[in-house]
């Protein structure tokens, strides 16, 4: 079996897990201190001379090299002809984006190693991965509750599973409801979504982009943002569908999971989104997430010129 390995995907919570699991598969809590060594892709001298070194009282040394898809041609080289004839008291561990697939190198190194895949989950995964962590605490999770979950903190399992964690505390082993998610995870995430898009239909770019830097103040990320005003178009086009169906305020309420003075509000400012208009949001969300998660375009960048585009929309 091979003992060297690839991670390559773009989840840096998957990455970080896996090498961990690499880690505490070759060596015990008192090994890691002393032969346990990560490094960066400008270090190669360091990982040769790591992988050289005898492990101190263990079987193995674990060496890790993080964002290898930027390594130089030369170190790629370098590892490639290592890998011919590993050291077998060594174990190397690359940690690359996918776009380390695309390297010429690749074809050589992949070969040589174990590959693990930390490719970003899909939405249903994702999703799946929420119900399960609160049915093996013995608790429910309300339907809206987990869509709202997903809509804020998008596909960032990081993200996730901090917020999964609170919410655990927070519910006292009771099921999980629409508002314990806006409390807690949102945290005044109705105020600073109507405060945001109150700005955005009064075509107010100025008004919209002060709101922004108020969200930054407040250690809201760029991904959750986008989250937000995800959510808040998905429930405009849900309102939107069941108006058309002739559903009564109360029964929308009651399909949203809102209370009825808060589905009022969401049900009032439908009337300004007509479906080109959503559509319009739709399509631009999704281009600002995938200009941020391919580094098209700088975080901060993407998200100013995005509030300007929801304005003139």
């Amino acid at each position: 079996m091979k003992e060297n390995y690839l991670i390559i995907g773009d989840d840096p919570y998957i990455k970080e897990k896996e090498q961990k699991k690499i880690r505490d598969k070759f060596l015990s809590s008192e090994e890691v201190d002393l032969n346990y060594s990560v490094y960066g892709p400008e270090d190669i001298e360091n990982v040769m001379d790591s992988l050289g070194t005898a492990p101190f009282l263990a079987e193995k040394r674990v060496v890790v090299v993080n964002d290898s898809e930027i390594l130089p041609e030369s170190s790629l080289e370098a590892i490639s002809s290592y890998l011919d004839s590993p050291v077998k008291t060594s174990t190397l561990v690359l940690s690359s984006d996918s776009s380390f697939s695309k390297n010429k190198h690749y074809k050589k190194i992949a070969p040589k190693v174990e590959l693990i895949k930390a490719d970003t989950p899909t939405p249903a995964k994702i999703k799946t991965g929420i119900r399960n962590f609160f049915k093996k605490e013995g608790i429910e999770v309300s339907p809206p509750a987990l869509e709202l979950i997903y809509e804020l903190k998008g596909d960032d399992v990081t993200l996730i599973k901090a917020e999964l964690e609170k919410l655990l505390n927070f519910s006292g082993g009771k099921k999980i409801e629409v508002e314990h998610v806006e409390s807690l995870v949102g945290r005044s995430v109705t105020e600073t979504v109507f405060k945001l898009v109150d700005a955005i239909n009064a075509k107010d770019t100025k008004w919209a982009l002060r709101v922004l830097g108020d969200l930054y103040e407040q250690k809201k990320q760029v991904q959750e943002i986008v989250g937000y005003l995800g959510w808040y178009i998905r429930v405009m086009q849900r309102i939107k569908l069941l108006s058309s169906r002739g559903e009564s305020d109360a029964s929308i309420s009651s399909d949203i999971g809102y209370s009825p003075s808060y589905a009022r509000r969401l049900i009032s400012q439908s009337k300004k989104y007509p479906v080109s208009r959503i559509d319009k949001w739709v399509s631009l969300l999704m281009d600002t997430d995938r200009d941020i998660k391919t580094g098209r375009k700088e975080a901060s960048l993407a998200m100013e010129m995005l509030i300007v585009q929801l304005v003139e929309s």
